[in-house]
């Protein structure tokens, strides 16, 4: 009995283990919760938040994002609404941000925006394009 106790309880704490999404370290401005990996900064991660309450996007309203980078590309992630990643007048507004997130946040660097869902997995990609 002791023993079948035991091995339930490994079971359970593996897969707790298992199940939980490590999305990064966590931040909040103005009601965004922005998590942001290893691969970035703290320092980067609060230029975007502060980005954020300037451009009005951190509005008090709960909001979750991530910030990421992979090789030279920042990756603005966010959770959308599903379906907003396919409608194209939203694809359209999204590229115009990858440009203003690249100039002012990340000193000209590439960003691409990841719609993502409620876990934070991606949906679609909007890569950045220079006009």
């Amino acid at each position: 009995m002791k023993r079948s106790i035991f091995a339930f309880f490994i079971i359970f704490t593996v897969l707790i283990i298992i199940g939980c999404d490590n999305y990064g370290e966590e931040k909040y401005f103005n009601g965004t919760q922005l998590f942001y990996t290893s691969n970035v900064t703290e320092r980067e991660a609060d230029r975007l938040g502060q980005f954020l309450i300037d451009w009005g996007f951190a509005d008090g309203e709960y909001k979750t994002v991530q910030l990421n980078k992979t090789g030279n590309t920042y990756e603005f992630r966010m959770v959308v609404k599903t379906g907003i990643e396919n409608d194209p007048v939203f694809r359209d507004v999204f590229r115009l941000a990858t440009i203003e997130l690249s100039d002012g946040v990340f000193d000209g660097a590439n960003v691409d925006i990841h719609l993502c869902n409620d876990r934070l997995k991606t949906l679609s990609v909007v890569p950045m394009m220079r006009f």
